[in-house]
């Protein structure tokens, strides 16, 4: 039996996790209420201080919180098996569903108390900045111009990873949360640069998906808990021949994958809790149970699909 590496994350939160809520402006950040921004330059040293606050953050769990910046590769090596893993972690907050458009509407700021009107803001429109589109600009500048950075350095540092696994670790997904523009820069980064996997949240679901033309597994991993479960992405029309999926979780439960690494390959598995859980309003009321695993396989080093695999805790 060969000697793994393992390692597990959730990613419910990641690189991108202050472009999910919206971040308003420097009065607001500091009071319980949101708050209108009382120029362009404070809304962008606004997002760029809640940026800095969250990668400075010390996790009490260990010191496990780690944003070091919009883009970095977090390096796994382990001496006496040879396995070694380049996460690559990438600004994806230009993505098209929920990205940055939302953010830079401020619209929580804006509305006053009808709300609902942010579910369908857009540009010019009173809650969304004021009506102020320079303002709106800017900021949508400043978020392509870290996600184009993250592209960049992405395609460089691919080239000189000689980890026998390339892991690609983002808020967004490449094709679910992006046009087709988009998903187009992502996809003609990766293909052909031996990046084995994908990991993405945003979406509160879990699934597994494939490109055999591009030879990469992408994986939905969002439900890890303490907020809405919700179905897992779909594979958009101008994605479908690209993108297959392998395997979708039923979206009524909490979950995480974990990852457990050999030279040859990674397994790859869905961890949700089993049917001895008894839930109550209280923790102190819940009958804990224990482990489901509901999803194994085995990812292969050469890109292929790979199999279905044998659970393991």
């Amino acid at each position: 039996m060969f000697k793994t590496t393992r390692f597990r994350w959730s990613l419910a939160t990641n690189i991108s996790v202050f472009q999910d809520e919206l971040t308003h402006c420097y009065e607001a950040l500091t009071t319980d209420s949101a708050g209108k921004c009382s120029s362009t330059d404070d809304l962008l040293s606004s997002l760029k201080n809640k940026f800095s606050w969250q990668s400075t953050y010390t996790s009490p769990n260990d010191n496990r919180w780690v944003l070091e910046d919009h883009f970095y590769v977090y390096s796994i090596a382990d001496e006496a098996s040879g396995v070694s893993i380049d996460i690559f972690n990438v600004d994806s907050g230009d993505a098209d569903s929920h990205g940055a458009t939302e953010t830079c509407c401020q619209c929580y700021g804006y509305a006053g108390d009808d709300d609902d009107k942010c579910a369908n803001v857009a540009r010019g429109d009173d809650a969304c900045c004021g009506g102020d589109g320079d303002m709106y600009d800017q900021c949508m500048a400043q978020f392509t111009a870290w996600s184009d950075d993250s592209r960049k350095q992405l395609e460089a540092n691919i080239a000189n990873s000689t980890a026998t696994w390339k892991v690609i670790n983002s808020h967004y997904s490449p094709y679910a949360h992006y046009a087709e523009s988009g998903m187009d820069k992502w996809f003609n980064i990766i293909n052909g640069t031996g990046v084995h996997l994908w990991l993405n949240g945003h979406t509160h679901g879990e699934n597994h998906d494939y490109s055999a033309s591009l030879g990469v597994h992408f994986v939905d991993n969002g439900a890890g808990g303490g907020i809405q479960k919700e179905s897992a992405s779909g594979i958009p029309t101008y994605a479908k021949n690209y993108i297959e999926n392998l395997w979708v979780y039923d979206g009524q439960e909490y979950g995480f994958f974990s990852l457990t690494a050999s030279k040859d390959w990674l397994k790859l598995q869905y961890h949700t809790t089993d049917d001895k859980w008894s839930y109550a309003e209280s923790f102190n009321s819940t009958t804990v149970g224990g482990v489901a695993t509901k999803h194994c396989w085995y990812v292969p080093n050469d890109g292929t699909e790979g199999k279905e695999c044998a659970s393991s805790s």
